[in-house]
């Protein structure tokens, strides 16, 4: 006999976490700049940096962490779990 299915439950008892920094800077952002950090943060980190996207987003009024940016980059944050539901 198999195990029932209990990932319904696993989901709904996850620990909740913070929102994500980057996708609440991105909601203030206007459509072509929202475009425009979309396809820094997919571009190699070698090339533009968390550092980098910092800077800009700073240049925007905007506060996001070093490590928020390298969560969101690396799916472990808030956004990801958005796409799962």
């Amino acid at each position: 006999m198999s195990q029932p299915d209990l990932s319904e439950f696993y989901k709904l008892s996850r620990p909740k976490k913070p929102p994500c920094q980057v996708g609440h800077a991105r909601s203030q952002l206007k459509p072509d700049e929202q475009e425009q950090l979309d396809a820094a943060l997919e571009t190699d980190k070698g090339l533009i940096t968390s550092g980098a996207v910092q800077h800009w987003l700073k240049a925007r009024k905007q506060s996001v962490s070093v490590p928020a940016i390298s969560a969101h980059r690396a799916e472990r944050c808030t956004c990801s779990e958005e796409d799962d539901g």
